[in-house]
């Protein structure tokens, strides 16, 4: 209904029917709307802004509220029966971490209060990534829910850490945002294009190799050591990675030859293979792509839909 329908329809109605539709209303505005548009002081004085309220609040103050905030979730408190959180605000948490998204990103990324920032950010994305996976909140989907993908949130502290400089510290932390767990909701490509998207010079680039591929050690470490699907999962994530970047800095050998290294895949190496030439066509590296298909005829049984791509892509070559 439009406000034009709206003053229409409420011209019908008596004084203390008016009054019996705004009780209803307000009953249902939820206490952050009646804070954040000042609707108590607008109701006493007509006269009183409606306009969104903007008080800045302080670094330190975000970090004792962010903190406990973290310290509740991580304690389940948002999802079990408890006297510390009441049941009734344990379904408003995305509430909480929307306004402290908000507040955070308002101190600028270089200066020290912007830095304090980033990191409580930090602490955000990984209780929320968390969440994706083993129930934290009322919702698996966290991301969602703070209208926010995981990539995006991502991106954004990323952005900050290296607004600070480009230096081996700020980026290993980034890299290491890259372990937590990926949000279902979201291809995992869509993170590592997020992290990979921030990485905006050729020496920028080949520093996040080196510690991308420390990273990708340190996981087939843990996949020796025990053979768990999610340490092979990490070691292809770091990977795959790796070899993007290189394919960024048109070193599409380098690329070509560290996938066939690192990459795992138990059992059909054909599936192995298969992922390396979706990566070589979603870069439009065609004439690569060729090549790499030839290099495994006779070695591998291709299905259909790459022998199809090998003629198509043969011609263009």
């Amino acid at each position: 209904m439009k406000v034009n329908e709206l003053r229409e329809v409420i011209k019908k109605y008596k004084e203390e029917e008016k009054e019996k539709i705004i009780v209803e209303l307000y009953k249902r505005i939820p206490k952050y709307v009646k804070e954040d548009y000042n609707i108590d002081n607008y109701i006493i004085n007509l006269n009183a802004s409606t306009e969104k309220t903007s008080e800045k609040i302080s670094i330190e103050r975000l970090e004792k509220e962010v903190a406990y905030f973290i310290e509740c979730a991580s304690d389940d408190l948002y999802v079990r029966p408890n006297k510390i959180i009441p049941k009734a605000e344990r379904s408003k948490w995305r509430f909480k971490v929307k306004t402290f998204y908000k507040q955070l990103n308002s101190f600028p990324a270089d200066t020290e209060e912007g830095k304090k920032a980033t990191n409580l950010l930090v602490s955000l994305f990984k209780i929320l990534s968390f969440g994706t996976h083993y129930l934290t909140f009322s919702s698996w989907n966290t991301f969602g829910a703070i209208q926010v993908p995981q990539s995006e949130f991502l991106s954004n502290i990323v952005q900050r850490k290296l607004a600070n400089g480009i230096t081996k510290e700020n980026l290993s932390d980034c890299v290491d945002l890259l372990n937590v767990e990926y949000d279902p909701q979201e291809y995992h490509k869509a993170i590592l294009y997020a992290f990979e998207s921030c990485l905006k010079t050729t020496d920028t680039k080949y520093m996040a190799i080196e510690l991308l591929k420390e990273q990708v050690e340190q996981w087939k470490e843990k996949y020796q050591k025990e053979d768990k699907y999610k340490n092979e999962e990490y070691v292809n994530y770091f990977t795959e990675c790796v070899v993007s970047i290189y394919f960024s800095l048109c070193e599409y050998q380098k690329g070509i030859q560290y996938f066939h290294e690192q990459y795992i895949v138990k059992r059909n190496k054909e599936i192995k293979e298969y992922i390396l030439l979706e990566m070589l066509e979603e870069r439009e590296l065609y004439k690569e792509w060729v090549l790499e298909y030839e290099s495994k005829l006779g070695k591998l049984d291709y299905r259909e839909s790459l022998k199809e791509k090998y003629k198509e892509f043969k011609n263009k070559v």
